[in-house]
């Protein structure tokens, strides 16, 4: 019986989801692998959610850069002070460094892992392994996650694209949580764009990744309101907040079996890109501010 016969039809299913994931009752809990953003705002968070519930079978993890796209972090944070304007950036980047002083100080240098201040530490705090790798697709990567026998893997806020062969050898494939209600909002900062836009109702969907991005059918999708007094930073920690929840569930109906399956259209997607200073503008029109 082959893995394509397994899975249940469903109208959610296209052409792009190649290869298919197996969606039969693996009967165990699966080999998980993570993938995470390096932010040191709200995904230590989230990461210590996954693990309380997952950490037995959680492989390893691997933390991806902040940077957007195919920026650089220079380039990304340079993008972000024309974006957003010296008094936030500001105000971003001293809250950043605060951060990385604490988990320097109290993760790194006095070993404690009472609180964490970085996903790294929080993986420490589990005694989940972390593999430094820049490619996720390169050879030498995916020989390591097939030692360690991965069979399912979870990118929270990810910046990589995952390529065939890293989805062929994942059996029951990868999902990838976006910060948005797709098929709306594809692509960055869906934050942003969902108060630029003056929506009402914010979410988060964990669907497959196939070979388009934040493509794949919808397993978990999750809204929330969102109020005129809202601020940027308010929207990303719901946001975030909700994603916890999201993948957990979306864990479990993997592991469960023939999971239901939302569609992610592409005739109603939206996609945007980074902000330019009149979608800021446009922004502060609708009444918001990012902090």
């Amino acid at each position: 019986m082959t893995a394509a016969t397994l899975a249940q039809p469903s109208p959610a299913i296209d052409g792009n989801l190649d290869p298919m994931p197996r969606m039969d009752p693996p009967g165990r809990p699966l080999t998980k692998y993570v993938f995470i953003q390096n932010d040191p705002f709200y995904l230590p968070k989230v990461l210590d959610k996954y693990l309380r519930e997952f950490a037995d079978s959680t492989a390893g993890i691997n933390i991806q850069s902040v940077a957007q796209g195919k920026r650089t972090v220079v380039q990304t944070a340079m993008d972000l002070l024309n974006m957003y304007g010296p008094w936030y950036f500001q105000w971003k980047f001293r809250n950043y460094l605060w951060k990385k002083l604490q988990a320097k100080l109290f993760n790194d240098i006095l070993g404690s892992t009472s609180r964490c201040y970085s996903v790294r530490a929080v993986a420490r705090r589990y005694n989940i392994p972390v593999h430094d790798a820049p490619d996720v697709n390169s050879e030498s990567f995916l020989s390591m996650l097939r030692q360690n026998n991965v069979e399912f893997i979870v990118s929270i806020s990810g910046t990589q694209m995952y390529r065939r062969p890293l989805r062929e050898q994942t059996p029951w494939g990868i999902v990838n949580c976006h910060g948005a209600l797709l098929p709306k909002y594809r692509g960055l900062m869906p934050s942003f764009w969902t108060l630029a836009n003056d929506e009402k109702l914010g979410g988060v969907s964990v669907h497959y990744v196939d070979k388009k991005l934040d493509n794949g059918p919808i397993l978990v999708q999750k809204s929330y309101r969102i109020h005129p007094h809202d601020t940027l930073e308010d929207v990303m920690a719901r946001s975030k907040d909700l994603a916890a929840e999201a993948i957990i569930e979306c864990v479990r109906k993997i592991e469960a079996g023939n999971p239901a399956l939302i569609p992610n259209p592409a005739s109603e997607l939206s996609h945007f890109s980074m902000p330019t200073k009149a979608d800021v503008k446009r922004f502060r029109a609708a009444g918001h501010k990012f902090f």
